[in-house]
């Protein structure tokens, strides 16, 4: 089927149609082009000069054998994205899956947790020379020297944070 050129508004009725077809397993590709085609030479006008020319923005939107696409002028482009964005957004929204905020919220409590344990020390205590007390007492020396260095970056953390975003 030949590509047609369609209104914004039975663009946007049409685009509605493609999603809320159930029959229909094909996927739906949408591009957006800036035209600046002219009756003419195709010439393209310096990007920093405001007063310039408006472009139009043509929209197409191909499901399998179906196109059709629509020329959006400049001035009505703002309007045009608005409506688009909210049929987007009410066609996709029953698509995506939910956010499990019980794991979210145990994943917080499990990180409050670790952060909290980090300023615990760890005991290390008196052990022999040699044998099962040495490594059991080179364990907690080395695991207390972890908190340590995990203390130095969680409490760096936020004034890098500070010091970046303000910037």
């Amino acid at each position: 089927m030949p590509q047609h050129l369609v209104s914004p508004e039975e663009f946007l009725t049409r685009l509605e149609g493609c999603f809320s077809d159930p029959s229909s397993s094909s996927s739906v590709w949408l591009t957006h082009k800036r035209l600046t085609h002219q009756e003419g030479a195709v010439q393209m006008e310096d990007e920093q000069n405001e007063d310039g020319p408006e472009y139009e923005v043509l929209i197409r939107c191909t499901q399998g054998d179906n196109k059709f696409s629509a020329k959006i002028p400049a001035s009505s482009l703002s309007t045009f994205h608005s409506t688009y964005g909210s049929l987007l957004k009410s066609s996709f929204a029953p698509l995506m899956r939910k956010r499990d905020k019980k794991k979210e919220k145990l994943r917080v409590e499990k990180l409050a947790k670790k952060r909290r344990e980090v300023y615990v020390d760890v005991e290390v205590g008196q052990a022999g020379k040699r044998g099962k007390g040495r490594r059991q007492r080179q364990r907690k020396i080395k695991a207390q020297k972890k908190k340590e260095v995990d203390r130095e970056r969680i409490e760096s953390q936020p004034s890098a944070q500070k010091s970046g975003g303000e910037s």
